[in-house]
């Protein structure tokens, strides 16, 4: 049996497609044939110029994907030949015996120094099929959507499942709270979409852009919805929009650049969480972005939380299953317009949509 294969030559690269033998099926194994990929950021840097965890090119990469099971080797129950399946990015290290990641692990893989992420340790879906090990089948991020489930939708799992991770690690941290996102771009988007589900008093998005926090507030907002633009006054306005509060109760950092750290603090009050989603990254690594917190006046007696979001373990897997088999994300499919749907052959011009400035979620059709 033979499948495509879009290999990234290098950073900065091109893409090149090759025909491949696929591998018979071993006990606890089962192989997918991939339905849709949406476009990740990180697959834009990476595509643009490369990431430290890729040790070699060329590189097989994208890691939002929905497939559906081709088929399943002896012993496993769980799948079936036809269903519609959603993958997380954040994967097992393998080993039986991790505290993490292992038969009897706690199944926080991002805290395993050897943790793995599909488009970088593992191979990405950029090919039409993919047979996933039988640790990955046990104990991965994979789940089932109902049938007849749209495609396109479900393989906006992993990016969702990552903002609701970040949303729900603190409780009520969002239900009738003020909410501030900063950055327009496709987590912010799902993360509006989510604190609206979650029934949030007040969600205030912040960019750069005019054109795309226009977009954004055009097709999602509604009357709990303010976008502001990201200028040298925007501390001040948006406590003001936080009024009667003095400040807002939950702030996501979605733009991945230090000047969204050096302001995210700022915002910070009586109660606040800070969710560091977005982090900084690119091809020599993790720059120090250095802050100071008073353990004692802002920890302590301002009751001030201040954590991070780095992928998603299968509590955000499963949340994100829900929030979209139920329908409550219901503008969903406005994150995707004509211009970012693509057939695999077109995948470079794809990915090049995704790093446009006016662009959300690209999707890519491998059917």
């Amino acid at each position: 049996m033979q499948g495509l294969v879009y290999y990234l030559d290098k950073p900065g690269g091109t893409f090149a497609a090759r025909q491949e033998s696929i591998p018979e099926l071993a006990p606890g194994e089962v192989r997918l044939r991939t339905a849709r990929t949406s476009v990740c950021q990180s697959d834009v840097v990476i595509y643009k110029q490369g990431l430290p965890r890729i040790k070699s090119w060329p590189a097989i990469v994208l890691h939002e994907a929905c497939c559906y099971v081709d088929a399943v080797g002896d012993g496993v129950e769980s799948f079936r030949p036809g269903d519609l399946v959603g993958l997380g990015c954040d994967i097992p290290c393998g080993k039986d015996a991790c505290i993490y990641c292992g038969e009897h692990g706690t199944g926080d893989w991002t805290s395993c120094p050897n943790t793995q992420a599909t488009g970088h340790e593992f191979p990405g879906f950029a090919r039409t099929y993919a047979v996933l090990p039988k640790w990955f089948v046990e104990r991965g991020p994979i789940v089932k959507f109902p049938p007849g489930f749209d495609a396109s939708q479900a393989c906006q799992l992993e990016p969702l499942a990552c903002c609701l991770e970040g949303m729900t690690r603190v409780n009520r941290c969002i239900e009738n709270r003020i909410v501030v996102l900063i950055g327009a771009g496709s987590q912010s988007t799902y993360a509006l979409q989510c604190a609206q589900a979650m029934q949030a008093r007040k969600i205030i998005l912040i960019n750069r852009g005019q054109q795309r926090l226009d977009r954004v507030i055009r097709d999602f907002g509604d009357e709990r919805v303010v976008g502001l633009r990201w200028d040298e006054r925007v501390v001040e306005n948006v406590k003001r929009e936080c009024q009667p509060f003095n400040e807002p109760h939950f702030v996501m950092v979605n733009a991945p650049c230090r000047e969204a750290y050096e302001l995210a603090p700022q915002l910070m009050g009586y109660g606040t969480v800070l969710d560091g989603h977005a982090g900084v990254k690119g091809a020599g690594g993790k720059p120090r972005i250095a802050h100071e917190v008073d353990l004692n006046n802002d920890i302590h007696y301002r009751l001030q939380c201040y954590h991070a979001t780095h992928g998603s373990s299968m509590h955000g897997i499963r949340l994100a299953q829900q929030f979209l088999s139920e329908g409550r994300l219901p503008k969903i499919d406005l994150m995707t317009n004509p211009s970012e749907r693509f057939n695999h052959v077109d995948i470079q011009r794809a990915v090049e949509r995704a790093a446009e400035s006016d662009s959300l979620k690209v999707i890519v059709d491998w059917e």
